[in-house]
Order: C-alpha cells, then sequence, then structure tokens
C-alpha cells in the first residue's frame, strides 16, 4: 500500500518552467520542464504551467489524495495570502492569479512564494541548512534575494515579499538602482554587477582585460567571467573578489540582525565559489562581531537548481507537520 505523502513543486522562470513531483524526503521522483517562451502571451504560460503539473502528477501514476498541494516559486513581487503574481518582469506580467488557476484546475491548495524563499526551505530542510532553526539562504544569480528562517519559521513578511537582500544600501550616495534606492548591494554583487564591471573596464580600454576572456566578443557575460576566473584570468579573479568582499559586508549585517547559525550561498554567481565564496567569509570575519560571527557558518548550497522546485514543495510539509503537532500537543 502507498504510504508516502507527495507535493508538486513548481519554479517559474523567465527562460523554463520546472515542474516536479517531491516526496516527503525531499526527493524529486519525476519532473517536467518546458520553455517558459513569455512572449507567446500570459495565457500560453499558464497553459505550460497546468500542463507541467499534470505531466509530473501523471508520470508516477500517484494517487492523488496523497498529494498534499502545488508549491509555486516565482521570481517578481508577490501576494502569498491572494497567491497572485503582481509584477514579474522577466515574464511580463501584472496581477496574474496563478494560485487560484491552478486550484481550479487541480482542485488542490497552492502556496505561492519568492524564489528565494523556496531555495531557503530546501536547504533548510533536506541541505545545507539541514538540523538548524536559525538560516539564511542568499541567492546571487542576475539579481540578489534571500529567504530566512528564524526559530524554525520562514518570514514572510506581510505579503511574502520579505527577503529583498540585494536592496539594502551599502553606500547611501551610490548609484540609483531600479528599485529607486541608492547604493543597493545588488549594484555591486550580482551577476549583473559583474557582467557591468568588465563591460565598464573595456570600455574605458583596461589593458588587463585578457583576450582569452573576450574570445574574440565584446560581450561579457558573467557567465564568461567566472569560467575564465576559474581558468586563473587575473582580470575575472578581481571582479569576482571585489563582489565577494560585498557580499560579505551585505551577509555581516544579516548576521547582527538575525543571528543565524548557518548562511547558505546559491544561485549561478555560485559556480564560482572556490574564490568567491572565500572572499565572502573574509569580508565577514574582518567586519563581523567577533562573538556572532564565531556561530556562523558560511556554506555552498546542496540542492543546486533543483533546489527551488523542492523548496515549494517543502512549504506544504513543513505546514503539515506543524498541523499535525498541533493537533497532538
Amino acid at each position: 500500500m502507498e504510504m508516502d505523502e507527495y507535493a508538486i513543486g513548481l519554479d517559474l522562470g523567465g527562460t523554463k518552467i520546472l515542474a516536479g513531483l517531491v516526496n516527503s524526503e525531499g526527493q524529486m521522483i519525476s519532473q517536467a520542464q518546458l520553455p517558459t517562451t513569455s512572449e507567446d502571451g500570459e495565457k500560453a504560460v499558464i497553459e505550460r504551467v497546468l500542463a507541467a503539473i499534470e505531466s509530473v502528477m501523471s508520470d508516477k501514476k500517484v494517487n492523488r489524495r496523497r498529494v498534499r498541494g502545488v508549491g509555486i516559486a516565482s521570481a517578481g513581487v508577490i501576494d502569498s495570502k491572494t497567491n497572485e503574481i503582481i509584477f514579474a518582469s522577466n515574464l511580463g506580467w501584472s496581477n496574474v492569479p496563478i494560485g487560484k488557476l491552478i486550484e481550479d484546475k487541480f482542485n488542490l491548495p497552492v502556496r505561492l512564494m519568492n524564489d528565494a524563499n523556496a531555495s531557503a526551505v530546501a536547504e533548510w530542510m533536506w541541505g545545507a541548512g539541514k538540523g538548524t532553526a536559525n538560516m539564511i539562504y542568499v541567492t546571487v544569480s542576475t539579481g540578489v534575494g534571500a529567504g530566512i528562517i528564524s526559530d524554525g519559521r520562514l518570514l514572510s513578511g506581510i505579503d511574502g515579499s520579505a527577503g529583498e537582500f540585494g536592496h539594502i544600501s551599502i553606500d547611501w550616495n551610490g548609484p540609483l538602482c531600479l528599485c529607486g534606492n541608492r547604493g543597493c548591494l545588488e549594484i555591486y554583487s550580482s551577476g549583473t554587477a559583474i557582467e557591468n564591471a568588465a563591460r565598464t573596464a573595456l570600455a574605458n580600454g583596461d589593458t588587463a582585460i585578457s583576450a582569452s576572456l573576450l574570445h574574440g566578443s565584446k560581450e561579457l557575460t558573467a557567465k564568461q567571467i567566472g569560467e575564465a576566473a576559474l581558468r586563473g584570468d587575473r582580470f575575472s579573479i578581481d571582479i569576482l573578489k571585489r563582489a565577494g568582499f560585498y557580499l560579505g559586508v551585505g551577509a555581516t549585517s544579516l548576521i547582527h540582525l538575525f543571528n543565524p547559525e548557518v548562511i547558505v550561498f546559491g544561485g549561478g554567481v555560485m559556480n564560482t565559489a572556490p574564490i568567491i565564496l572565500q572572499e565572502i567569509e573574509k569580508s565577514v570575519r574582518e567586519r563581523c562581531i567577533p562573538g556572532m560571527a564565531s556561530q556562523v557558518r558560511i556554506e555552498l548550497n546542496r540542492l543546486g537548481v533543483e533546489s527551488g522546485v523542492v523548496g515549494a514543495a517543502g512549504l506544504l510539509f513543513s505546514e503539515w507537520e506543524h498541523e499535525r503537532k498541533l493537533q497532538i500537543f
């Protein structure tokens, strides 16, 4: 007799839709991936979302009565109370009631959460933060975000938007950010920031840029820069070290505010972990209150690109366990 419990996690990104059927041990036993192709319009993307969910529910012929619900991880501004995506620039969406559309189709409860929060739940339940009560997950990719676990609970704020770590100001008089603030951490440490630093140096005729980095092209990506740094390119290493320094400055503020046991770093930029993670830790140790610094670990994420899916599903398991304990005690 089938005894396991399941939940569906869905990572809704600008380039791909990844859905997974996840069991209560955090294992993704079935998955479906479709291109987002947001230029086809909102209706087409929603149809792909529904198709991805249907695919993972049908693949293993799992008894649907044992599926606890659907968790969605999405970038952008969300309202977790109404399960509505308020604004997502990567999708071109405004005020899309994604939760209701899924509930109406599958008659299952839906939880919508920020993608960084989803990864935080995954790493806390089954990854680098397992066994802790106070953990922070930081994602460093196109932007910078964070998910905060405090005393065993995800801090989501009034509408699910808590954790905009990339938009804390580390220079009150710095460059204007798209969010309206100045000197945001994201301006100095994201994948976009890494690209901008290299392009600015190139435009200024910096002779330190190696031919091996450029490969005959003047279009520099964070991935190119990271790969060059891992090959030993000095120019690329310096850019990554600068980004790591600023991430450490920001992480120090997180430690002072939340006193976590571990800060877990993930996201595409962390493919350069041998360089950038060391710089983050160095910056933290130089700046953080010693007694607090000695209690925190700086870790690399363990669940990789699947963390958004696993964490979105994990939230449903976490809520279920909490409800069950309340009923018992």
